[in-house]
C-alpha cells in the first residue's frame, strides 16, 4: 500500500453512509455499507423488473436503493447537509449494480443531470456529477456534460411543483457540444421519482443524436417499483 493511501485511511477512514460507523476494508463491495445497514437498507435485487412506464425516451431503467429509512436520511444529508463524502459510497454500490445488472453494456457516455447555478452555489456540488463522474472512473467509461441547465430554471423538490416540470424547459444540450452521433449514453440522476427531469435530459440528448439513453439513479420511493421486486422475489 502507498504511504499516502495508508495516511489517506488512517486519517479519513471509510464510513457508512447510512450510520456513520466506521468500516473495515475489504475486497468484496461490502465496505461500502456496515454489516447492520446492509441487512436494513433496502436494495432491488434486479434492475430487470423495474417499472418505468412514465420514462417514455429512456430504454432502461437502474435503481439500487428505495428510498425510505436510512437510505433517505442519507441522501438528505448527502443533498443538504453538506456531507459531500458521501458520493464515494452511494458511487461504489451504484456501480457494483451496475455492474451485476450489465447496466454499462454498450454504453459510450457517462452524463448527468446538471443543478441550477443557485443550487450549486448554495450547495457546493452537483451530487449526481459527484457520483457520475466516480462511475466513469470506476467503469473506464468517459464521462461529459452534456447537458445545462436553462436560465431562471431553479431546484424544484416539493409535490406541489411536480405538475408543472413538464410544462417548463428546464434544461439545454451544453452550448459548444458536438452531436453526438449515435453515441450511447448513461444518465445519473440521485433520486427517480416522476421521471419528468429524466424525460426531458433524455429526449434532449436522443434530439441531440444520442443512439440511445439509459438511466442510473441512486434510489427511488415510486411504491410501483418496491411492488414489482416484491413480485419477481415471491
Amino acid at each position: 500500500m502507498k504511504t499516502s493511501e495508508f495516511l489517506t485511511k488512517l486519517f479519513f477512514p471509510r464510513k457508512c453512509p447510512f450510520c456513520g460507523r466506521i468500516l473495515r476494508s475489504g475486497g468484496d463491495g461490502a465496505e461500502y455499507m456496515c454489516p447492520d445497514c446492509a441487512r436494513t437498507v433496502f436494495i432491488y435485487s434486479k434492475a430487470d423488473v423495474l417499472p418505468h412506464e412514465a420514462l417514455e425516451k429512456v430504454l432502461k431503467l437502474y435503481v439500487p436503493l428505495k428510498y425510505t429509512g436510512p437510505a433517505k436520511d442519507a441522501m438528505l444529508r448527502f443533498k443538504f447537509g453538506g456531507e459531500r463524502w458521501i458520493f464515494e459510497p452511494f458511487a461504489g454500490l451504484l456501480h457494483r449494480y451496475l455492474e451485476a445488472n450489465g447496466g454499462y453494456g454498450d454504453i459510450d457516455l457517462i452524463t448527468c443531470v446538471p443543478l441550477s447555478t443557485a443550487r450549486f452555489a448554495g450547495r457546493g456540488y452537483n451530487q449526481s456529477e459527484l457520483v457520475a463522474r466516480k462511475l466513469s472512473e470506476s467503469s473506464g467509461i468517459p464521462f461529459r456534460m452534456l447537458l445545462e441547465r436553462t436560465s431562471g430554471s431553479g431546484g424544484m423538490t416539493s409535490a406541489e411543483n411536480y405538475a408543472g416540470r413538464s410544462a417548463e424547459r428546464r434544461f439545454a444540450f451544453k452550448a459548444g457540444t458536438p452531436p453526438l452521433r449515435g453515441l450511447r449514453v448513461l444518465l445519473v440522476d440521485d433520486i427517480f421519482t416522476t421521471g419528468s427531469t429524466l424525460n426531458e435530459c433524455a429526449g434532449i440528448l436522443l434530439s441531440n443524436g444520442a443512439g440511445y439513453v439509459n438511466a442510473a439513479c441512486m434510489m427511488s420511493g415510486r411504491q410501483d417499483i418496491y411492488d414489482a421486486q416484491r413480485e419477481e422475489s415471491a
